[in-house]
């Protein structure tokens, strides 16, 4: 079977995932997720040695095994990532299959199943959910601060509006941080490592008193920069952050517990400068275009990993919030919480969108939010119901900036040019939701789930686009052009059903249909009209199993979604924007699958079959203003019809395979784990161009873990054994310059050890 049938299967017939998975059953795998508790998979089989732990994860809104949740979902435990060093969101992107992960100015560009955030300018929103302790964070730079001191990080593919309070088309990223305890706990770890690297972890939790405990987390680190900026010697991609975690629970009674929790994250360095690709212009009669930097004499960096800037990049972000988090247990089935939050993120960025040795293009990124949440939730739980019910409410107001003081002017003069740039305002987004989804038992063995949304989102905004400093901040303040106001109302009803059913007590079989709902907004600081909103019908079948005497865990989604007005980014003078793309089609099949032959051999593998391309699609390409020679836009400009055009960020495959082995000493074990991990070519843009992609490509890592019995560990790690250069994320820059190729790119080879203890 071609790797075509078997997308093509994915897309007609939900079955087919299920005969894949007979075939796959018999061979070796899972993935990077690694268990999240200790409890046996069934306390009844007599070998506990000879069976793989349950994975307890909370995506549906209760406690469950993820082999009884009739979703796509993965988890991997805190453990497995202090043992593979894993520091932030981007060091999870080969361990859940369908997720790619991507930095871009600081953003998490994440997408799932071909569907994620698509535009890197201020005020920019993710079709991927992400949230930490049931708190939405709108800004996806947030995303990327350090994880430490974290119980699980769930994954969720597919719309998921129906339980969660901020709707998402593409899926949900949760981080689950470990909460207070009465008994007393502590640990701290100790990394070091090339590049200088430098991470400190450590937390203490323990009881005030009989109804009060408290839990104090931290991380620092610190690392000379994965480049150099060869203008001036300067490293670049460098980190130096520093966040903290506080929490304190309270439970006066059986009946009530009240979690309050505050965080803050901030980062000073040289990191999200732009990368220099090479050239991806040509002139209406076809010729290419040489970057105009290159023409004035600027210098190339031998090295993807180096750039060459006249003024060398700066990065300050300050991410900090508070929650509190409260639940009333009216008895032993129903549940009443609130979730109330409020965060601020404020980001700037420093870099050079030509990093070719000539001070053309500066540029400088702000980005201030400020964000209110709240949520009411009602659990009620029975043998035969499990009924979530959920009011939720957000406010956000972001006012961003992005200043470029374009020096053309040694060129022509300051009578043929103009003297900078700048495009900003705000933005205010109100929403507001109402959701339910029940499980109801029909048998034993037989379910069905229904649920339903109602989304209502009210979006203000105030921009500006010039083209002249000197008006822009003339001693008036007059502007040249006038403030774009305007407001948007959306409003959708998005409903959700279900089945699955226990073909045996190991195996779960279900199918779904959900209807997912982005609403449209504005890019701030285009002064432009509205965008649509991005729609989805979304169709699934899975089947997980556990098998050979609790040996085998096999999970296998297959998926179909129909978009429609997908909300795609692409370059439109000198900003990142979004337009609606007609039509977008993707399908395919994904798996997980862990398998134990012999007691402490673990074989891992998950993998990714992916068709994600646009159906309908129509726009014009400004480094290429002649278009394909046949195609029009709506507005008669020469355009490319992209028809048949992957997705950005959806490779058409992946695989993660990963096998390790324990050795039982005295009062210790040792853990020897290697990994190997493929994707097919990565295209950044809707056009598909070479230029613009990262060409597939295979890294390996390898881990090593020595442990005590008295809760000391050392470990050690080797990620991207080979040195290989991976581009993350790219885009075509103004043609102003030449239309040059920038963007970012993945760590090179980094090795550490670890020393860390629990008490």
């Amino acid at each position: 079977m071609t790797t075509m049938d078997v997308l093509l299967a994915g897309k007609k017939c939900a079955t087919s995932s299920l005969v894949l998975a007979a075939i796959l059953s018999i061979a070796p795998a899972t993935s990077f997720a690694q268990d999240v508790t200790d409890a046996p998979a069934d306390e009844e089989i007599e070998d506990q040695e000879a069976q793989l732990d349950t994975i307890v994860v909370t995506a549906q809104r209760r406690a469950e095994s993820i082999q009884e949740i009739p979703l796509a979902v993965s988890a991997i435990s805190g453990d497995t990532l202090a043992e593979r060093g894993a520091s932030d969101l981007s060091s999870i992107g080969s361990s859940v299959p369908g997720l790619n992960v991507s930095e871009q100015i600081g953003q998490a560009r994440l997408t799932l199943r071909g569907i994620g955030v698509d535009n890197i300018s201020t005020g920019a929103e993710s079709s991927v959910a992400f949230n930490q302790d049931g708190v939405f964070f709108s800004r996806s730079g947030a995303a990327l601060a350090s994880f430490y001191d974290v119980d699980r990080i769930e994954v969720l593919r597919g719309p998921q509006g129906t339980l969660y309070g901020r709707n998402a088309t593409g899926g949900s990223v949760n981080i689950i941080t470990n909460r207070p305890t009465f008994d007393f706990e502590a640990g701290a770890s100790l990394t070091v490592g090339n590049y200088d690297l430098l991470k400190t972890d450590g937390y203490i939790s323990g009881g005030l008193s009989e109804t009060v405990a408290a839990r104090l987390s931290a991380q620092l680190q610190d690392r000379s920069g994965y480049g150099e900026n060869i203008y001036s010697g300067t490293d670049i991609d460098s980190k130096n952050s520093q966040a903290v975690r506080g929490q304190l629970l309270f439970e006066p009674s059986d009946k009530l517990n009240i979690l309050l929790g505050a965080d803050y994250y901030q980062s000073d360095d040289r990191s999200n400068t732009y990368h220099y690709f090479g050239p991806a212009g040509f002139t209406v009669d076809g010729d290419p275009i040489t970057p105009t930097a290159i023409l004035l004499g600027g210098q190339v960096p031998t090295s993807e990993l180096d750039v060459s800037t006249v003024q060398d990049p700066e990065t300050r972000a300050e991410f900090w919030g508070t929650r509190a988090d409260i639940s009333y247990f009216l008895n032993d089935e129903i549940t009443l919480r609130s979730l109330t939050s409020y965060r601020r993120s404020d980001y700037f960025l420093h870099t050079d969108i030509n990093p070719l040795g000539v001070d053309l293009f500066p540029l400088d990124l702000t980005e201030v939010s400020d964000q209110y949440s709240q949520e009411f939730q009602l659990n009620w739980d029975t043998d035969r119901h499990k009924l979530v019910v959920g009011v939720f409410y957000l406010n956000e107001e972001i006012d961003g900036e992005f200043i470029a003081p374009l020096n053309l002017l040694a060129v022509g003069g300051p009578d043929l040019f103009v003297q900078g740039f700048y495009a900003g305002g705000q933005l205010e987004t109100e929403a507001a939701a109402l959701f339910a989804q029940d499980t109801y038992s029909l048998t034993d063995r037989l379910r069905i789930t229904l649920g339903a949304r109602y989304s209502w989102e009210h979006k203000t905004v105030a921009d500006q686009s010039d083209f002249d400093f000197d008006r822009v901040f003339s001693p008036d303040n007059e502007p040249r052009f006038p403030v774009h106001n305007d407001d948007q109302t959306f409003e959708s009803f998005t409903p959700k059903i279900g089945i699955d059913y226990d073909l045996t007590p190991d195996t779960l079989l279900y199918a779904s249909f959900s209807r997912g709902f982005k609403a449209g907004t504005y890019n701030l600081g285009s002064a432009g009209p509205v965008l649509e909103p991005e729609e989805v019908d979304a169709y699934e079948a899975g089947l997980k199993s556990t098998l050979f005497s609790h040996r085998l865990r096999a999970n296998i989604a297959s998926f179909y979604y129909d978009y429609s007005d997908l909300q795609v980014g692409k370059v439109q003078g000198e900003l990142v924007v979004l337009e609606n793309a007609a039509v977008a089609e993707v399908y395919g099949v994904e798996g997980e699958f862990t398998f134990e032959p012999v007691d402490n051999l673990e074989f891992n593998l998950n993998a990714s079959l992916l068709n994600a391309r646009f159906d309908e699609y129509i726009t014009a390409d400004q480094a290429r203003p002649a278009g394909d020679g046949v195609t029009l836009d709506e507005n008669g400009v020469p355009a490319f019809n992209l028809s048949g055009n992957a997705l950005p960020q959806a490779p058409d495959y992946t695989v993660d395979l990963g096998v390790q082995y324990t050795f039982d000493l005295p009062n210790a074990s040792l853990t020897l784990r290697a990994e190997s991990y493929w994707s097919d070519q990565v295209y950044f843009s809707a056009f598909n161009r070479d230029e613009i992609s990262q060409e597939a490509y295979d890294i390996q890592n390898a881990y090593i873990t020595y442990a005590l019995d008295n809760g000391i560990r050392l470990s050690g790690f080797v990620r991207n054994i080979g040195d290989e250069e991976i581009r993350s994320a790219g885009q075509v820059a103004s043609a102003l310059l030449g239309s040059p190729v920038v963007g970012f790119v993945k760590p090179p080879r980094t090795y550490g050890v670890t020393i860390s203890f629990d008490y």
